[in-house]
């Protein structure tokens, strides 16, 4: 099974094109300009940005950076989820500045510096099952509530480093997670209920889908696995036809997906947010504690050269 770890072939051929920093011209770059207040030239009309497709039209993307702290970057290069090539591209000064989950080890094993954000432009991102109604009987939410009543942030981060940087196997994380969390018990709550799980294409979420497919199988479900999917533009569409029944979610995320307008940003604000811009035929379960926030990253040269703690630093003027 992959993961970010390996990228996928679309995602290496963006790696592979070699883009250089600061301002080089790339054919799928999309510059979006950026003035200081004085009216010059800010230190991010002069960078290229890495993320996902979907960075581009979030609301909290760069929508969002442009909106409350009146950045706006002189190139966007469409990389992963936060994945490899990302990290890989920021490491390598193929991108300046980039999208990347805050318990992502490569923030801390690169000496990457997550720009704080003041003014919450990132909602609260809890961890949540989003779920087709219908499959959602008292057995399934039962379980997967349970999951959810025992995930932590540190415990988030502690799956994310056992498949990033240990190299074990998602599917053999999920089924020691649930071992030593005593949600591995065999059991009929969800006997008779046939479900379909996705996850995206980074080891975070494709170990989330894993516990909740391993704990519904241990509760009799029927359970088909759909992993590495993509982002949200490939796997959305399929949550919401029905052709896939469940997926691990991030509450901030796929609200502003959903509604670009939304402005919650505490966790119990969002979820109540989103219960109301999903479809009527999706529900989200109980969210959990555990969070992975976005954020905004550069490496320590980039912070130190351009004085950048916040994201507001990058609005300043250019030198």
């Amino acid at each position: 099974m992959t993961s970010r770890i390996l990228a996928s072939g679309a995602a290496a051929a963006v790696l592979a094109l070699g883009v250089t920093a600061c301002g080089s011209d790339s054919s799928d770059d999309t510059t979006t300009g950026g003035s200081s207040s004085a009216g010059g030239a800010t230190i991010a009309s002069k960078f290229i940005f890495g993320g996902a497709a979907e960075f581009k039209t979030r609301g909290d993307g760069l929508d969002g950076l442009k909106r409350n702290y009146g950045v706006e970057f002189g190139k966007f290069r469409v990389t992963d989820t936060g994945g490899p090539v990302t990290v890989n591209a920021l490491k390598n000064g193929q991108v300046d500045a980039a999208n990347v989950f805050s318990t992502d080890p490569a923030i801390k094993a690169n000496g990457f510096v997550i720009l704080a954000d003041p003014k919450s432009n990132f909602a609260a991102q809890n961890v949540v099952p989003i779920i087709t109604k219908s499959k959602a009987s008292d057995g399934v939410k039962t379980t997967l509530d349970g999951i959810s009543a025992k995930l932590t942030t540190a415990g988030l981060s502690d799956l994310v480093s056992k498949v990033q940087v240990d190299k074990e196997d998602p599917d053999a994380v999920a089924k020691g997670w649930l071992s030593q969390n005593g949600l591995s018990s065999a059991g009929t709550a969800a006997k008779g209920v046939k479900l379909t799980v996705g996850s995206a294409n980074f080891p975070e979420n494709v170990v989330l889908a894993e516990i909740y497919a391993e704990a519904l199988k241990a509760q009799g479900a029927s359970i088909k696995t759909k992993l590495n999917i993509g982002s949200r533009e490939k796997y959305y569409p399929a949550l919401k036809s029905g052709s896939l029944d469940l997926f691990p979610e991030y509450s901030g995320t796929i609200l502003t997906y959903l509604d670009k307008k939304a402005t919650a940003s505490k966790p119990d604000d969002v979820y109540t947010a989103l219960q109301a811009a999903l479809p009527s035929n999706l529900t989200a379960l109980n969210k959990s504690d555990a969070q992975d926030s976005d954020t905004v990253v550069v490496t320590k040269a980039t912070a130190d050269k351009f004085g950048l703690k916040t994201i507001a630093d990058l609005a300043k003027p250019a030198e």
